[in-house]
């Protein structure tokens, strides 16, 4: 049978030692900065918050000096999606079972963001960063039987490569520290504070979702639980979705709207026609909606699923109950509907805090991160 990458690399190295080579990148002062090659493996070409990361850090990337590829596998005429206006020094299109080939040629350092690509990638000669931005399997959610069963092994596989591992928050890298034992650099996520920012509009009562309903753990029948109970006291509320797929709703008791893949340029603007953003996931590693919300000035509501305490603080910026608890959070959405001055104060505060994530303050993390690996990488 023939040997994977991954197999290769670690052929006669004794256990732990990859790993802790691996790891050593994030001890010592920080590389002096400097100009670096740089190829990004996108994972698809689906919107979703992971992928819109990875292209803000090839954009940004390029506007600090760094030359950044990009590389995509599929059937497709251009490695960045045609949803994003991100652009790169370079895009490679690999077609589905060839060869990488030299598509990481003349790279300090090689980014992947889907631990099934790392396999591939592991062994070619540049060092590689593995940036978990929070899989499912992470958060021990994986489906039933023996596929589940042989994910969660590739995946375990995959975390224990000798490759240096970065997190998207502090919780992701907790989970990680917990679940191998090795060191995790964080790399957090920024926002585009000019585009997402408040702006007067007249007081309602609408109501905004953001997420793919295909997605379980994003739990929107808990949304929609703590929608009817807040109806109890404003009856005149209304709700937007935003989605990458068309909600299948028959009929709902309260006007509703579904926004299906809006261009990625309007979505400030229907953050600021909101007076209430919820956000009802079972857990989440950093995620975006929320803080958009709050940089537009929209007062949050949210479950307390992980990696959203990144920045969500209950009773200061957001309100915020369990997962699952649609009472709880049906309670919060009816009062921040109703109080004008609890509203004003969420958003204010929301605001104050969105401006502390700064691209430019992510990307220092990020140069980081690269640069440590580009130099200590053996």
């Amino acid at each position: 049978m023939r040997k994977t990458n991954a197999e290769r690399t670690t052929k006669g190295v004794r256990p732990g030692e990859p790993t802790q080579c691996a790891d050593a990148v994030w001890a010592g002062p920080p590389p002096a900065r400097r100009s670096l090659h740089l190829t990004y493996v996108l994972p698809h070409d689906k919107v979703t918050g992971g992928m819109k990361v990875l292209l803000e850090h090839v954009r940004r990337l390029r506007t600090r000096g760094h030359f950044v590829r990009v590389v995509l596998r599929g059937p497709l005429a251009r490695a960045i999606p045609p949803w994003s206006d991100a652009q790169a020094d370079e895009e490679r299109v690999l077609a589905p079972g060839a060869p990488v080939g030299d598509a990481a040629a003349h790279t300090d350092v090689v980014v992947v963001g889907w631990y099934q690509n790392l396999f591939e990638w592991v062994g070619l000669g540049p060092p590689v960063l593995y940036f978990e931005q929070g899989h499912e399997l992470l958060f021990g959610d994986r489906p039933e039987g023996d596929l589940g069963a042989r994910l969660e092994a590739q995946f375990e596989a995959a975390l224990r490569l000798p490759v240096p591992l970065a997190a998207v928050s502090p919780h992701v890298a907790e989970l990680l520290r917990a679940r191998l034992g090795r060191s995790v650099g964080v790399v957090v996520n920024g926002i585009d504070l000019d585009a997402f920012r408040p702006e007067p509009h007249p007081r309602g009562h609408r109501v905004l979702l953001v997420g793919n309903p295909a997605l379980r753990f994003k739990d929107f029948a808990t949304a929609f639980a703590a929608i009817e109970r807040a109806r109890r006291r404003v009856p005149d509320l209304s709700v937007t979705w935003v989605s990458q797929v068309p909600v299948a709703l028959s009929r709902t008791p309260f006007p509703f709207h579904n926004a299906v893949s809006p261009p990625q340029a309007l979505l400030p603007a229907i953050y600021r026609a909101h007076d209430a953003f919820l956000f009802t996931s079972r857990y989440e590693s950093f995620p975006l909606p929320p803080i958009e919300a709050m940089a537009s000035g929209v007062p949050v509501v949210t479950t307390r699923c992980g990696g959203v305490t990144t920045y969500a603080r209950p009773g200061w910026n957001c309100a915020m109950a369990a997962p699952g608890d649609a009472r709880a959070l049906g309670d919060a959405l009816a009062a921040v509907l109703e109080d004008e001055g609890t509203s004003r104060l969420l958003g204010t505060r929301g605001r104050a805090t969105a401006e502390r994530f700064t691209w430019d303050a992510a990307l220092d993390q990020l140069e980081d991160a690269l640069l440590r690996v580009a130099e200590r990488s053996p």
